[in-house]
């Protein structure tokens, strides 16, 4: 039997890295975190320690004949599947069906990791009991493991898209959250970063400021802006900016319980050409809030998402929140006020890592 140590930021490496070295019938035997010998070490993140073996058949390989060939072949598939059904035994204990006590203490560390994340409470259990039913005495659920579990399944219920060549693109949400800025953001990088011509309305004439905050994005960029007051006005205004390649709306925030408001809004938005319109929400809002913004905006028929404020929290899990409360894909996400570097493609590795703790 060979067996071998080998030092890893994680255990994806680890695992590609056994693989390769040892074979797919490699077995880990222990995993843990150490920090490396000498003074580069002390200063340096500390390594995953894990340790593998594999069964050494080279005896097989030595046989010449093809009888020998097929025996050794036949012994060493034996061999494994004498294995499994052990692993499966050690793995179920004296307690059929049940986690064993170590493994349920590892489920319950990444449950709390999870709700300290805001993740809801039915979003969690149903994570950790498809962890539970599916891999139950397939594999040693170590932390390790479980994490690079989570993450993988994190990432299949997260949902993105690819930025679109809509022509109208409206921003809703809740007062506060950053919808002026976030457009002036989106506007910038259209205009500078893709070359495309764009032009921008605003119907936020209700909170002081907010035209001439708009109005000055708008003069340093050189993009036309246009200011509404009704529904018919909205419609002349993106018939003279119809040279635009993209047309950037923003809207005056509406208070999430005063939905009197958010309809009067939505009339605006009733009479326009197909849009993509983003429901723009803080990364820093409760559990609860979102669940009264989903549904109190549907009258808008909101159909991208897009995430701000992320530097004003370490909190991530309103975004999988999101995507699990409406169906839909998140789009960008804003990490500060910076316009507009501070802005980018939502990326599911990159939430999943964020829910979990993996990136500071």
């Amino acid at each position: 039997m060979k067996i071998r140590k080998y030092y890893v930021r994680d255990m994806k490496e680890g695992l590609l890295r056994i693989r390769e070295d040892l074979g797919p019938e490699a077995v880990i035997i222990q995993s843990r975190k150490v920090r490396l010998k000498g003074l580069k070490g002390f200063f340096a993140p500390r390594k995953m320690e894990i340790t593998a073996a594999v069964e050494n058949n080279s005896r097989f390989k030595e046989q010449q004949t093809p009888y020998g060939i097929e025996l050794g072949e036949k012994i060493q598939e034996e061999l494994g599947q004498l294995r499994v059904v052990v692993n499966r035994l050690l793995a179920r204990e004296s307690l059929p069906g049940e986690i064993r006590e170590r493994e349920r203490a590892e489920l319950e560390h990444w449950r709390q990791q999870l709700q300290q994340q805001g993740l809801f409470d039915e979003l969690i259990d149903e994570l950790i009991e498809e962890i539970k039913q599916s891999l139950l005495g397939e594999v040693q659920l170590t932390e390790e493991v479980i994490g690079l579990i989570l993450h993988n399944k994190l990432r299949k219920r997260l949902k993105t898209a690819p930025e679109k060549s809509s022509s109208i693109q409206v921003l809703i949400g809740p007062t506060g959250v950053g919808k002026t800025t976030t457009l002036a953001k989106m506007a910038v990088r259209y205009a500078l970063y893709q070359g495309e011509k764009v032009g921008i309305i605003t119907i936020d004439h209700y909170r002081i400021g907010a035209v001439e905050q708009l109005r000055t994005y708008a003069d340093i960029t050189g993009l036309p802006l246009e200011v509404v007051m009704t529904p018919k006005e909205l419609l002349q205004a993106i018939e003279k900016l119809s040279y635009c390649q993209r047309i950037l709306i923003d809207t005056a925030g509406r208070s999430t319980l005063n939905l009197a408001h958010i309809q009067e809004l939505a009339n605006y938005l009733g009479h326009l050409p197909p849009a993509e319109i983003f429901m723009v929400i803080s990364a820093t809002t409760k559990a609860r809030d979102l669940k009264l913004i989903c549904n109190n905006f549907r009258c808008m028929n909101y159909n991208r998402l897009i995430f701000t404020k992320l530097d004003e929290t370490d909190s991530f899990g309103i975004l999988l929140n999101g995507v699990y409360l409406t169906g839909l894909p998140v789009i960008y996400l804003s990490t500060g006020q910076n316009v507009p570097d501070d802005i980018c493609l939502a990326d599911k590795d990159k939430i999943s890592s964020l829910i979990l703790g993996e990136e500071e």
